[in-house]
C-alpha cells in the first residue's frame, strides 16, 4: 500500500510489532495519551507519542484506513506490520516475489499486491 509521494511510502515489515510512522501529517487525529517505547534492532529504544488511524492510498488509488498506528517522532519511514495485519484477521501471502494482502472475513476480498524490489523489500 503506497502513495507516490516518498514520505507516504509504507514498507511491509515482518519484524516490527506495530504499524508506525514519524509523519504526524498522516494522522487526522492523534490520541497523545498513548505513550510507549519501541525497541529497535540495535536494542536502542525510541518513544511512541501517540496512536490513531491514518488514511492512505494504494498503488491503484484506492483509499484505505490503517488502524492502531503508532506515532514515533523522528522516524524516517512508515512501517506496516505484517504481524499486526495477520493478528487483525487479514491474510498476507508471499509467493513468487509478490505479497498479496486480502481483507478480513467475511469479505476476504483483494486489497493490494506488492511486488518485491530488486533489494528484496516490499513497499
Amino acid at each position: 500500500m503506497v502513495e507516490t509521494n516518498s514520505e507516504d511510502i509504507w514498507f511491509l515489515d515482518s519484524g516490527c510489532n506495530n504499524h508506525m510512522t514519524g509523519n504526524i501529517a498522516l494522522f487526522s487525529s492523534l490520541d497523545q495519551t498513548v505513550k510507549s517505547q519501541v525497541t529497535l534492532g540495535t536494542d536502542s529504544k525510541i518513544s511512541v507519542m501517540g496512536k490513531e488511524e491514518v488514511k492512505i492510498f494504494t498503488k491503484k488509488g484506492e483509499k484505505k484506513t490503517i488502524v492502531d498506528v503508532y506515532y514515533v517522532p523522528g522516524m524516517k519511514c512508515n512501517l506496516l506490520s505484517i504481524g499486526q495485519l495477520v493478528q487483525k484477521g487479514y491474510n498476507v501471502f508471499f509467493e513468487n516475489g509478490v505479497c498479496t494482502i486480502m481483507d478480513r472475513a467475511p469479505s476476504k476480498r483483494y486489497i493490494s499486491e506488492v511486488k518485491m524490489t530488486k533489494n528484496r523489500m516490499f513497499f
